[in-house]
This record gives C-alpha cells, sequence and structure tokens, in this order.
C-alpha cells in the first residue's frame, strides 16, 4: 500500500514538472502569435479607425428597433475580449461604452468609469419591474446632466415614480423616446415639470401611448415630434394640435400615427378649409395615420411645402363621395403642377383592396417595390424617408363600389402632376376587383407622353386590354371618336398573376371585352399597326396562357418573356388548347 503511494506521489512530481515545462514553451508562444496578429490587416488598422469601427457597430445596434435592451452584454462589447490590441482601443474610446447597456451594479460602475465624461446614450426596459432593472435604472440616472439620449420603456404603473426621478435639469438631452407598454388604462400624461422644465438640448421626442400638455415647455427647441397610439380620450383636437406646433418654429419632422381625434365637425362645417393659417417653414416630413377628416382638417390649416415628404394613412370617419373631394384641393396645392420646386413624379404604383386603395410616388424610374404605407399593418415601418418617395397615400373604405373606388382613383392622380410618369404599377391586393368606369384609364392616363412602362399584378384584364389600344373596334366603353393612341411611349408591359379569359366573345355578341390573350393580342397588333409597337412582354403566373398564343404575340412585340405558367387551374376543367388555331 505504502509502495502504491510512493508510485502515486511520482507520477503527480513528474506531470507538476512537465507542466512547469509546458508554461516556459507557452509563453514564448503567445508572445510570437502576438506579434503574428500584429501583422495581421485588422490589427495594421490605426486605433482612430477602429475605433469608429466599433463606434458604428455599437451605435448601429443601438439603433436597431429589435433590441430589447434586457439584461446581458450585447454583441459588440466582445471586441474587447479578441485580443490586446482590440482591448486597448476599445477601452481608450470612452464614447464607446457611452452606449450603456443593462448589467449588474459592479459592472455598471466599471462602465461608467469607461465612459469617463463623455455624454451617455441610455436606453432601459423596465417593464418587468425586476430589481436589476429598477437599480440599473436609479444608478444611471443619477447624473441627469451627463445623458444625451434616452429612451425608456416602462409599464404604466411606475410612470409616476419613474419621472419623479428625472426632476432635474437636462443640459446635455438630445433625445427623448418614452414607451409605454400597453396596457388598458389611459393615457400616461408626462408632467410638464419633467426636467425642472430645462432641456435646451432637446430636438427629438417620440412618445408611445402617453401624451403631453400642448403647452409645455420642453416641446419649444424640437425639431422632431413623434406622438403614437396616444388613448382616444387624450388625443388633440386639430385646435389643440395646431396651437402646440406654434410653439414649435423649427420642427422639421412630424410623425403623428393614431394621435389624432376626428374633425368630422370642421369638414361638415367647412370652416376654416384651405386656410393654411400655419405655417411650418422648416417642415421636411410629415407623417399623418388618423380619421381621414383630421388629416383634411390638418392639411386645410397647415402650409406644407412641395418639398416637404408625406405619408398619409386616412382611416375611415367620413361618407365617401362628398367627403373625399375635400382631399382634390389640398394636394393640388402641395404639388402645385406649375411650380418647379416640387419633385418629378417617375413613377406611380396603385394598389386596390376591398376596403383600402394606395398610392406611392416616387422620383425614381421602375420603382415599383416600395412598400404601401397600409392601414393594415405598422405605418411607421414603411416611412422609406430620403428614398426619393414625396407621397405615400391611403384611404380606407367601410363599404363602397368599385365605381366609386375608381372615381376616387382618377381624382387623387388628376391633382398631382404626372406629366413626367414613366412607370405606373396597379397592385390588387384581392382576385375580386371589379371593373373600373367607362375610360377611367384612357382619361387618367391616356395622355401621359412619357409612359414607358406599365405593371400588372392580380388584375382582371377587361379594362386595360380596351385602353392599350382605343381603337379597338368592339370595346364599347371607350371614348368615342378618341383617335390617341394610350401612352404612344409605352415601351415593356409586365403582367404577374392574371387570370385570362378562356376566349372574348366579344367579337360576336358586341359585349366588352372580358380579357383574353386573344383581345391583348389585337390591342398589341392594332398598336403596332399604327406605329406604336410593343417592345417588350412580361407574363408571369397567369391563367389561361398557352404557348400558341406566346408564340403568336411574339408575332406583335419585339421580345415575350412567358414563364410556361400551367394554362389553366385544375378545378376549371379545361386542358392546354396549344392544338387549337389560336388567333
Amino acid at each position: 500500500m505504502e509502495a502504491d503511494t510512493t508510485s502515486k506521489s511520482a507520477v503527480a512530481e513528474a506531470q507538476a514538472r512537465i507542466d512547469d515545462q509546458i508554461a516556459l514553451l507557452r509563453l514564448p508562444i503567445c508572445a510570437l502569435l502576438t506579434r503574428r496578429n500584429a501583422l495581421s490587416p485588422a490589427s495594421r488598422l490605426p486605433p482612430h479607425v477602429l475605433a469608429n469601427i466599433f463606434l458604428y457597430q455599437a451605435y448601429s445596434f443601438y439603433q436597431d428597433p429589435g433590441y430589447s435592451h434586457t439584461s446581458g452584454p450585447p454583441p459588440w462589447a466582445n471586441v474587447s475580449y479578441t485580443c490586446h490590441h482590440w482591448r486597448n482601443v476599445a477601452l481608450s474610446c470612452p464614447s464607446l461604452w457611452s452606449f450603456l447597456f443593462m448589467s449588474s451594479p459592479r459592472w455598471t460602475e466599471e462602465l461608467l468609469s469607461r465612459t469617463k465624461m463623455v455624454p451617455l446614450r441610455i436606453r432601459i426596459d423596465v417593464g418587468c419591474s425586476t430589481q436589476e432593472e429598477m437599480m440599473f435604472f436609479e444608478k444611471v440616472t443619477t447624473d441627469v446632466t451627463r445623458i444625451q439620449d434616452l429612451s425608456l420603456k416602462l409599464p404604466h404603473n411606475l410612470a409616476e415614480w419613474i419621472f419623479s426621478k428625472l426632476s432635474t435639469p437636462a443640459s446635455l438631452l438630445h433625445t427623448l423616446c418614452l414607451f409605454v407598454i400597453k396596457t388598458d388604462a389611459e393615457s400616461v400624461l408626462v408632467p410638464d415639470t419633467l426636467f425642472n422644465r430645462d432641456t435646451p438640448a432637446l430636438r427629438t421626442l417620440e412618445l408611445y401611448r402617453c401624451h403631453i400638455p400642448c403647452s409645455s415647455p420642453i416641446l419649444t427647441s424640437l425639431t422632431s415630434l413623434r406622438l403614437r397610439d396616444v388613448a382616444s380620450s387624450s388625443q388633440p383636437t386639430i385646435p389643440e394640435l395646431l396651437a402646440m406646433l406654434r410653439h414649435i418654429p423649427d420642427l422639421a419632422h412630424l410623425y403623428l400615427e393614431n394621435a389624432l381625434s376626428g374633425a368630422e365637425d370642421i369638414l361638415a362645417s367647412q370652416h376654416g378649409l384651405l386656410s393654411a393659417c400655419l405655417d411650418l417653414p422648416h417642415l421636411s416630413r410629415l407623417a399623418l395615420v388618423a380619421p381621414f377628416s383630421a388629416i383634411v382638417a390638418f392639411l386645410s390649416n397647415v402650409t406644407v411645402l412641395a418639398t416637404t415628404e408625406l405619408r398619409l394613412c386616412c382611416r375611415n370617419d367620413v361618407e365617401p363621395t362628398e367627403s373625399y373631394s375635400q382631399l382634390y384641393p389640398l394636394l393640388e396645392r402641395i404639388f402645385n403642377a406649375t411650380s418647379d420646386v416640387g419633385p418629378v413624379i417617375r413613377t406611380l404604383n396603385i394598389k386596390t383592396t376591398t376596403d383600402d386603395v394606395g398610392f406611392v410616388l416616387s422620383t425614381s424610374e421602375r420603382d415599383c417595390h416600395v412598400p404601401f404605407y397600409s392601414v393594415h399593418g405598422q405605418c411607421h415601418l414603411y416611412e422609406d424617408w430620403g428614398c426619393g418617395i414625396p407621397l405615400k397615400l391611403d384611404i380606407e373604405f367601410e363599404s363602397t363600389s368599385w365605381e366609386c373606388q375608381g372615381q376616387l382613383m382618377g381624382n387623387i392622380c388628376r391633382t398631382i402632376p404626372l406629366v413626367h410618369l414613366h412607370t405606373l404599377a396597379h397592385f390588387s391586393i384581392t382576385y375580386e376587383w371589379g371593373d373600373l368606369p367607362p375610360s377611367f384609364l384612357e382619361t387618367t392616363f391616356g395622355n401621359l407622353q412619357e409612359l414607358r412602362f406599365i405593371k400588372l399584378i392580380q388584375l382582371h384584364m377587361n379594362d386595360w386590354i380596351p385602353a392599350l389600344s382605343p381603337a379597338f373596334c368592339q370595346d364599347v366603353r371607350r371614348v368615342k371618336g378618341t383617335k390617341d393612341i394610350f401612352a404612344p411611349a409605352l415601351a415593356e408591359l409586365h403582367v404577374t398573376g392574371v387570370t385570362f379569359e378562356y376566349d372574348c366573345w366579344s367579337r360576336r355578341e358586341g359585349v366588352p371585352c372580358e380579357g383574353s390573350v386573344r383581345c391583348l393580342y389585337q390591342a398589341l397588333a392594332n398598336r403596332t399597326a399604327e406605329g406604336y409597337p410593343l417592345k417588350k412582354l412580361v407574363v408571369a403566373g397567369s391563367s389561361y396562357v398557352s404557348s400558341a398564343q406566346v408564340e403568336a404575340l411574339r408575332d406583335v412585340v419585339d421580345e415575350v418573356d412567358w414563364d410556361g405558367y400551367p394554362w389553366a387551374s385544375s378545378s376549371s376543367g379545361s386542358g392546354s388548347s396549344d392544338d387549337e388555331d389560336e388567333f
């Protein structure tokens, strides 16, 4: 037994000696690896360049709306653990650590010490009201004078206590965002005593599910104001909103999403419409998601420049045909066709559903993939500022006829200067789109001399095919006596998800065109015969199109692209008619 113990001891001593030798060898190896890493491109970057890269990563993560701001270091903090060089650069950059994140009291102290005395950017989620969250909030708001950006996500029941902790002047505060977690309670009132009414540097204010007195002194120096999801009982009226805006002379960005009460009384009385009594000379971005009456009343009382980017989502609260007409002169005033200051519209996208109509105007050609500013989604996600999109407009319906929607579409399009329109895209989100009013397409778009590209998605073709060739003899809805070709510069047509008719019997029965491929062929052949040939036709995902028909179309169109979509659905009971004499 004693011999075994002696043997084990000897083995342990031998292992220890080997470990010592390994340690002696590891140190020079580590030194060599450090020297080798120093020669890599990333390590040879100047410290200030590397620091800017770290700052960009931290800022991008800080701005990401998906960042939950809960406990744990964000990914960008790992730069201090990558290598000695990166760690030295990170620790010598106080601004990097100014993007504070939730951590334990000890690490919060360490983070604050790394910031030296640079302004702080703080995003805090105290929604769960845990002890760790409350301790972090109290620690980082001890010295409010250092805070530059403050974003707070808070529960309704803690709002009063949190606001009491923000009662001292905030001389550096530039951005303030207050987000109250959804609750059935009334909207939270932000007291006008916040920061002791002393925020001389405040430029951006965002309030979610809370509101602020219209006369609050922290509003006066703002350049950006966002109010979102304010309880109906706390939403300002149009006169109250105008009074608030008069105290914000330098306002450049205004976003009001579900924050305005209806103004049916103003529309009914016609009082104040088109008065434009409030001038906001610096306003460059305006987003309104509100009842139709509130939007019309607001635009009637505010001077909006042609250079202002507009995002308007009109929720239904009026009788259609009478009240919608009040919007047309407002758009005409904003997009004054005789002005040289406004944007040149090159793309118009139109979306139609059973309960809303949407418009997107772009200054770029073929800009057909811009998401609409829809009543069916979170509008703030689809604002697309600074992308050459002067207007996004969505108008909600409760119930109305297709003809009424067509009249609205036509009136909107005719109030906007489209003389230089290059691209027209019409999307239908439902296959139930009905017939457009007679001559709608010809009178609305037919005389656009620069229109070269049309894209149609999920539409019936019985309106568009006759419009492509007004001389299409059997279309009884065309304007009699019209000889001008629709969109004479048209060079390219894309149709996607279109359900063509099996055939059009109008040639024999004298009824309007029903939108078959045969009709499309005749319309395009007519354009070619009159000297206005189509250069390219793209057909994708569309029913009742056969290879024989595509070959026939190639006789009148220079280039035809077809994806070979099946002739018809299996439920139709119709097979391919490739063997038939198509045309």
